[in-house]
C-alpha cells in the first residue's frame, strides 16, 4: 500500500531486517524507541495511525501523495 520495501523501511527506521521481520510476525516486541522510529518512517511514507479509543490502533494510508510520487486517479475527488 505504501510502495516501500522492507529494506527501505529498515533504512528509514534505522533498524535491522531481523528486528522488523520478528516484529511483523509477532515473534519479538522491540524497544519503544525502535517502535517509534518504525512508526515515524511509516508515517513519513503516508501511513496514518488512529487510536480507536479501546487500546486498538488502526492503520491506514493517507490520500496525499508521497514525495517522488504522483497522485493517483482518484486523488483530489
Amino acid at each position: 500500500m505504501l510502495g516501500i520495501s522492507q529494506t527501505d523501511l529498515c533504512r528509514l527506521a534505522r533498524c535491522g531486517r531481523n528486528l522488523l521481520n520478528d516484529f511483523e510476525r509477532g515473534g519479538h516486541v522491540p524497544r519503544a524507541s525502535s517502535v517509534a522510529r518504525i512508526r515515524a518512517a511509516l508515517e513519513g511514507a503516508g501511513a496514518v495511525f488512529v487510536d480507536a479509543g479501546d487500546g486498538t490502533v488502526l492503520v491506514g494510508v493517507s490520500g496525499r501523495s508521497r514525495p517522488g510520487t504522483t497522485a493517483g486517479p482518484s486523488e483530489g475527488r
